[in-house]
């Protein structure tokens, strides 16, 4: 009887210590890759000046060489530069205007980073 009790005891305790260690294992979580920076190189199709006061966002459409059309949101914080390098307002960029757009994609909404007139 003694040895039926220790064996149990014995196997209760081995079996624990599988259980232990995988409950022990680290857990492989992998972080989510930062967003790239694209950059496309177009002719500006529309320009739309929001209103933060009604949450309305400011944005830009590009169509590229390849007549791929691209549309923009734009943040109070997004540069915008002239080809001299000098600072601009969204309000200068006109139809037609030769732009760069480097921008990043989160959740499908491409988010301008900064443009800059390049002719």
């Amino acid at each position: 009887m003694k040895k039926m009790i220790l064996a149990l005891f014995a196997a209760a305790f081995v079996s624990s210590l599988c259980f232990a260690q995988q409950a022990s294992a680290p857990v492989s979580q992998t972080a989510p890759a930062p967003p790239v920076t694209y950059t496309i190189t177009g002719k500006v199709d529309s320009v739309s000046i929001g209103d933060a006061t009604q949450g309305i966002a400011s944005g830009i459409t590009v169509i590229d060489e390849k007549g791929q059309k691209l549309s923009f949101v734009i943040k109070s914080g997004t540069s915008i530069t002239a080809k001299d390098g000098k600072a601009l307002t969204l309000s200068a960029i006109m139809k037609d205007n030769k732009v760069a757009v480097d921008y990043k994609t989160t959740r499908g909404i491409h988010r301008a980073q900064s443009i800059k007139l390049v002719e």
